[in-house]
């Protein structure tokens, strides 16, 4: 091969590598109900969408997040700060593969079982019952004091669920209790 086209062929496979690695670093977090479609774009330790602009510096998450200033600490078994003006706290507990997570977000209780097959419980006044499907996306129903609602869709991107669980609980809960 001449040297124009290993050259040609080297940079080929370099952009495809540097296309597939930008398609990494920059995923999706979704929730589609009926009613609504909020997508968050996680990059790196940034949460950025319409709704939500946040940023995870160190065991801190700063921002905001639907016209409310947060400020939580992630520790291993704990989310706590303020979101909102209010005081949060999470507490995170492991059972069997599935995360129990209880306490108040946004001045709401909490009580969810968050688990690799499905996400079950209430985030303030909505009930969540979600199972992931063949695509490996949760959907369910969701219930916030009427009628079920049907289909509720989240997507929760690896990129996001590699950061650990409490910056994980602590987005989720901000999506689900917000919406």
């Amino acid at each position: 091969m001449k040297r124009s086209g290993r050259r040609a062929l080297g940079m080929a496979v370099l952009l495809a590598l540097g296309t597939a690695a930008a398609k990494e670093e920059r995923s999706y977090l979704f929730l589609r109900t009926p009613n609504n479609a909020y997508t968050v774009q996680v990059e790196g330790n940034d949460l950025n969408s319409a709704d939500i602009q946040l940023t995870r510096e160190g065991d801190s998450l700063r921002g905001r997040a639907f016209g409310r200033v947060v400020f939580l600490n992630l520790d291993a078994n704990t989310v706590g700060g303020t979101a909102g003006g209010l005081l949060s706290r999470l507490q995170l507990r492991d059972k069997e593969g599935v995360t129990e997570i209880q306490g108040n977000f946004l001045g709401s209780l909490v009580h969810l079982d968050f688990g690799p097959q499905a996400i079950s419980g209430t985030v303030g006044r909505c009930g969540y019952d979600l199972k992931v499907n063949a695509d490996g996306l949760y959907e369910g129903s969701r219930s916030c004091g009427g009628i079920p609602q049907r289909p509720v869709t989240l997507g929760i991107p690896s990129s996001l669920t590699q950061q650990g669980k409490p910056m994980t609980v602590a987005t989720l809960a901000m999506l689900l209790g917000s919406t």
